[in-house]
């Protein structure tokens, strides 16, 4: 794994599971964390844990409270761009800035693109003012995302930067969305990219972060579900029992994505070690829209069911991108999430919203 995302990834990580104190603001600083699930510290997750939140409970054709959407609304910036978090959301966005990990960048505006999307599903009943503002915010960022390609058919986390497997799947997942993308230039483009950090079938097909590194499970399935389909993603049909190896990006990730869930039911994080439930709940969601490795989707999912818990509700309190996460594997394999490995993931999520 390239260093600089390891270390990022990291701190992303640890904000997620740890409740710190908010950084203090000045007193005219125009900005309110109403409607922000969780208590920790967002600086470097605010977007990204509110929108697998939002998707989450859209995805299970529930309702978000007004105040979770107007959040991350007022989150965006005048180009149509996010970033992990603006404290003060009276000024203006910054320029990418990938050594302070600040700045508008791809990975937070393709979660907040694929959330508001989620939002124009009509049974999510949101005023009509505010889905119409949801279906605006979602029209600039995904223009946005689409500008932000690479000349080698990549996306990177921030402009101007090498493309990475990360990025270009969560890219993809959002442009999904729109009507006819898949089959589009820019779709194959990214395709071919994500070939280029694929390994060989004889290797395990995984996806690299970037050239030069090694596959691991956090690059290959966000790049898979960006190739497969996208977030939230609804009840799918019966998927195949096989999921062979073939020389194309999409059916190397499916392929190393069902071994990994079929050897022990859940991918382990690299190069850390310890279960990568974030990894593993992408991967059931990927296998799932795939419709390949039925085995890998049961065991998968049956393995997130037993870490419910220690996930969603660790001792620093409720981690709202982990419950919007496993909410999105409820929708896509039929779970109850009300009972998800004995967890209510509605009230929990529900429970961690600041008011």
């Amino acid at each position: 794994m390239n260093t600089r995302t390891g270390m990022r990834r990291l701190a992303i990580a640890l904000v997620t599971a740890t409740a710190v104190a908010l950084p203090a603001l000045p007193a005219n600083a125009a900005t309110t964390d109403a409607g922000l699930y969780g208590a920790a510290d967002p600086t470097y997750d605010g977007v990204f844990r509110q929108s697998l939140a939002i998707m989450g409970l859209a995805g299970n054709y529930l309702t978000p409270p007004p105040s979770a959407v107007t959040w991350l609304l007022a989150q965006q910036c005048s180009d149509g761009s996010f970033e992990a978090y603006r404290a003060d959301t009276s000024q203006p966005c910054g320029k990418p800035d990938p050594a302070a990990y600040t700045g508008p960048d791809t990975n937070s505006t393709a979660l907040a693109f694929q959330a508001l999307m989620s939002l124009t599903n009509t049974a999510v009943k949101l005023n009509e003012k505010l889905r119409n503002r949801a279906v605006d915010a979602a029209d600039r960022a995904g223009a946005w995302l689409a500008k932000q390609q690479n000349a080698d058919g990549g996306w990177p986390y921030y402009a101007g930067s090498a493309s990475d497997a990360n990025s270009t799947g969560l890219v993809l997942a959002g442009l999904n969305a729109l009507g006819g993308f898949s089959g589009s230039k820019a779709y194959k483009r990214a395709s071919r990219f994500l070939g280029t950090v694929s390994s060989s079938c004889s290797a395990g097909g995984g996806f690299a972060y970037q050239q030069g590194s090694k596959p691991d499970p956090s690059a290959t399935s966000q790049g898979t579900l960006g190739l497969v389909g996208g977030l939230p993603g609804y009840k799918q049909p019966k998927a195949a029992a096989t999921a062979p190896c073939a020389n194309t990006a999409r059916a190397k990730g499916v392929s190393y994505l069902a071994k990994g869930l079929a050897s022990g039911g859940g991918l382990l994080q690299s190069p850390y070690g310890g279960a990568d439930y974030t990894s593993t709940a992408t991967a059931v969601v990927a296998l799932a829209q795939a419709r390949q490795g039925r085995a890998a989707i049961a065991k998968g999912t049956a393995a997130l069911k037993r870490a419910a818990a220690a996930y969603v509700t660790p001792s620093t309190g409720p981690n709202p991108g982990a419950a919007g996460a496993l909410l999105i594997v409820a929708a896509n394999t039929g779970a109850k999430p009300t009972s998800f490995g004995g967890l209510n993931l509605v009230a929990t999520l529900n429970g961690s919203l600041r008011r």
